[in-house]
């Protein structure tokens, strides 16, 4: 609400990581495992964990409207996060902050 970039949560490795992003849209993604809206990836320089990533949110939400879009992130948001960042968009039940 502030503009600001903030960390959320400290992990290591890309595979815990990306099981978090995972867990995190179980719990908040609008009706669950049942979530039927789209859901997008935005990435920087990691777009094979990217494509994986999209394989999990495909096999854990199987009604989901059509592919997981898979995007960029842009230099203004990348120059803060670097090489390796992986963010989930999706219509949940309430803001994460």
């Amino acid at each position: 609400d502030k503009g600001e970039l903030i960390p959320r949560k400290k992990l290591r490795g890309k595979k815990a990581a990306m099981k978090k992003i995972l867990e995190e849209m179980k719990k908040h993604a609008r009706n669950g495992t049942d979530y039927d809206g789209k859901v997008y990836l935005c990435q920087s320089d990691s777009l094979e964990d990217a494509e994986q990533l999209a394989g999990m949110i495909k096999d854990n939400f199987p009604n989901i409207d059509g592919d997981v879009e898979i995007n960029n992130i842009g230099t203004v948001i990348g120059s803060h996060t670097g090489p390796g960042t992986i963010a989930a968009f999706f219509w949940g039940d309430e803001r994460v902050d």
